[in-house]
């Protein structure tokens, strides 16, 4: 007899015969007779476990929002997921702001309707789906249909955003997260591949030396003359005389052994440049280690953001002291070669907690520093928003090993300073 399974399993690549199988294994475990629901969230969570990128993660977890509502139950935990990954895939893409669209969606949601948020910030306070919402799907439980657009960089961010919620739901690990998009997932289980899929990515390599030779001339030469023989003209006269070059998987890990050797030349030259990645500022200063330097910048303004830890910062002042002086120091190493120019026209530098809990919020003080007064967004910035520094700071005490310490954290950041 043939099995139906819903619609939105089957798209995700799930069959009729894993529906089966997945039922006789049940059946043997349990040792009962397994009812039909029970089966397909169980294949939900197998899809869950094989996702390959957030925006696979985002469907998944939405399919499964709308399967919980259907049954009668709750589903607001994995409509977060749902968002929480979906705002990860916009940020993977290099988006830095988002806008929330409440058209359609009940009176509470309207009222956040155009606001504009930082993809970090969204993470942090996930407003969307709103806990207050009114609106319904197949059941009487809420079922919220806000959701996030992309932001213009233009864009400037709302003033007053919505305190962060008491509970957000952790994502599961992606172990072998890729950038597939998501007709990847109609492909699972087969042997096609894309293959113009596979010319871009040598494309985008060959053109990725040519924009690294600014950074890491070293690195920008070897991503280059290890690119040329996989540049899609060239790569199909070589087949015909190596047959390796037939063998897709093979190419793809040559070509990411030539990207790891450009990667560790570009850290090498970054190391010989800093000599050390840990600064101490004065001596009344406590010590602090930064973590991550990214460039953010957009055509209007060089961004570039800066992830710090100080565990002897213990109070709103010090901590306060070691972002300012963070940002100091970083903005005026980052100069071109004439000594004359500085990089970057703002330097943003975030206060972490704990190494271990990067990204979740655990935040003691950020500083934002513009050293040509024109804040955020430059000449573009009205004359409300121009600054040279605004610092915010928290003065919670926390132990950087503990959960329920760094749960204080959240929402405590007051401003400090801002001129």
């Amino acid at each position: 007899m043939d099995i139906s399974i819903p619609e939105d399993l089957s798209l995700l690549g799930v069959t009729p015969k894993d529906f089966e199988e997945k039922k006789n294994d049940l059946a043997k475990s349990e040792k009962v007779e397994v009812k039909e629901n029970d089966v397909i969230w169980e294949l939900y969570n197998d899809l869950l476990k094989k996702a390959l990128n957030f925006e696979i993660l985002q469907m998944i977890y939405w399919n499964m929002a709308i399967f919980k509502d259907k049954l009668g139950q709750k589903s607001f935990e994995f409509q977060q997921k749902s968002h929480q990954s979906r705002l990860l895939h916009l940020f993977h893409q290099g988006n830095t702001k988002v806008k929330i669209n409440a058209i359609g969606c009940s009176s509470s949601c309207r009222k956040l309707h155009n606001l504009i948020i930082s993809v970090p910030n969204a993470l942090r306070n996930l407003p969307v789906p709103n806990p207050k919402c009114e609106s319904i799907l197949h059941s009487s439980n809420m079922f919220c249909s806000s959701i996030y657009q992309i932001a213009k960089d233009s864009e400037v961010e709302s003033k007053k955003l919505l305190p962060p919620l008491t509970k957000i739901p952790k994502l599961p690990e992606l172990n072998n997260y890729s950038t597939y998009s998501t007709s990847y997932i109609e492909d699972l289980g087969t042997d096609k591949t894309d293959e113009r899929f596979w010319n871009w990515i040598y494309l985008l390599t060959f053109f990725l030396g040519i924009v690294l030779f600014f950074y890491s001339p070293i690195s920008s030469l070897i991503l280059i003359f290890w690119s040329i023989p996989f540049f899609p003209p060239l790569m199909k006269r070589l087949s015909r005389v190596f047959p390796f070059f037939k063998k897709k998987w093979e190419l793809l890990g040559t070509l990411g052994i030539g990207i790891l050797i450009a990667i560790l030349a570009c850290l090498l030259s970054l190391l010989s440049e800093r000599k050390i990645n840990f600064f101490e500022g004065k001596s009344d200063l406590p010590s602090y280690e930064i973590i991550l330097i990214e460039d953010m910048s957009i055509n209007t303004r060089s961004r570039l953001n800066v992830i710090i830890t100080a565990p002897e910062a213990l109070n709103s002042k010090d901590r306060a002291k070691v972002v300012m002086e963070a940002a100091r120091k970083i903005h005026a190493k980052e100069v071109y070669d004439d000594q004359n120019k500085f990089k970057y026209d703002y330097v943003f530098v975030t206060l972490e907690a704990s190494k271990n809990n990067i990204g979740q919020g655990y935040v003691l003080a950020e500083a934002e520093f513009a050293a040509d007064g024109e804040g955020f967004l430059g000449p573009l910035s009205n004359s409300e928003n121009k600054w040279k520094w605004n610092v915010r700071t928290s003065n919670i005490r926390t132990k950087s090993n503990e959960t329920k310490s760094l749960q204080k954290i959240k929402g405590t950041l007051k401003t400090f300073l801002m001129r």
